[in-house]
């Protein structure tokens, strides 16, 4: 099955189960089929894997696992074992997810200080390979786009072991040529040119804002070529933790992947975009080198004192920040 959908996977606020069920609900208005569950901020799945959430949290868990099954949307687990000691700890979690018929688990080696050899993950996920071949197993090496090969000597020995003695036949995640790729297609792959493209699962962190608080990318997935996108067995797009904007996203990655009519214009109308911002949107194309003139920034300021909407307390920063711009 190709799975082409979302990632909950960025830093900061953790969304509520709630939330969570609008944007699986949006996920199948939009003809997408997948939501990985696996917050940076939930330590029950990271550092604190040998821990348990509480009742009320695994009760909440099942319901909207429930609920997931019902709309046809499959759900996936990311955990990560930043502690090589946790390993038993991890395949008990694994059991305990595979209670609520979870089928689909990503073993997330990024973002981690220790635990940084990659043999030692290698064994890791063959062992898991081994005890749990009923499940749909992928990962995320601890280097996991270009920009990231040469960043230290560790990073480029990790890299060089990993392309050398990947495991053969089995799913792994790329954000391209950066962390944040502003541009995704078949180039997005030249340091993994070795590879079987078909195994190369894309993370697609675009419109994330938890790196750069300051910014925020919003196209109509300008960034990807769609026949790149059509060739990927699993294409994931990581949220913002902005439950309106999440939504917009959803749907800006449903009508890109459908090749629909909505114009980009169309789509920001609907989730509520004033229409005076409209003519200034492009000012978040990452692409645009702009630098914005007085009467432009005097405009966006009018707009965010008379423009009264959900989205436009999400945006408020970003929009703040465009009137700064020199």
């Amino acid at each position: 099955m190709k799975r082409f959908g979302i990632v909950e996977g960025f830093y900061g606020k953790l969304l509520s189960f709630d939330e969570r069920k609008i944007f699986c609900d949006a996920l199948k208005s939009s003809d997408l089929n997948f939501y990985l569950y696996a917050p940076k901020e939930d330590p029950f799945i990271r550092t604190h894997i040998d821990l348990e959430h509480t009742k009320e949290w695994l009760n909440d868990f099942e319901d909207f696992a429930s609920f997931t099954e019902e709309l046809g949307i499959n759900l996936g687990i990311g955990l990560s074992l930043i502690n090589t000691n946790d390993f038993e700890n991890l395949k008990t979690k694994i059991r305990q997810f595979m209670g609520f018929k979870i089928k689909y688990f990503s073993i997330l080696f990024d973002d981690i200080d220790s635990n940084f050899d990659y043999q030692n993950q290698k064994r890791v996920m063959t062992d898991l390979m081994d005890s749990f071949p009923e499940i749909n197993l992928d990962y995320c090496p601890t280097v996991y786009s270009s920009e990231l090969i040469n960043k230290n000597i560790e990073h480029a020995n990790y890299f060089s072991q990993f392309t050398k003695d990947r495991i053969k036949d089995l799913n792994f995640f790329w954000t391209g040529e950066k962390v944040i790729s502003t541009s995704l297609n078949k180039d997005s792959e030249t340091d993994l040119d070795e590879e079987n493209s078909s195994l190369i699962s894309i993370w697609d962190n675009y419109f994330t804002t938890d790196s750069c608080p300051k910014k925020m990318n919003l196209t109509l997935m300008k960034h990807l070529d769609h026949s790149y996108l059509m060739s990927k067995d699993c294409y994931l797009v990581n949220l913002t933790g902005m439950p309106r904007t999440d939504s917009l996203i959803i749907d800006l990655f449903g009508n890109f992947k459908a090749k629909s009519d909505s114009s980009f214009e169309d789509i920001l109308l609907k989730h509520g975009v004033d229409e005076r911002l409209i003519p200034y949107v492009y000012l978040f194309d990452p692409s645009q080198k702009i630098k914005i003139d007085s009467d432009t920034k005097d405009k966006i300021h009018k707009i965010m004192f008379t423009w009264f909407h959900p989205l436009k307390n999400e945006w408020y920063p970003y929009l703040h920040n465009l009137k700064n711009w020199e």
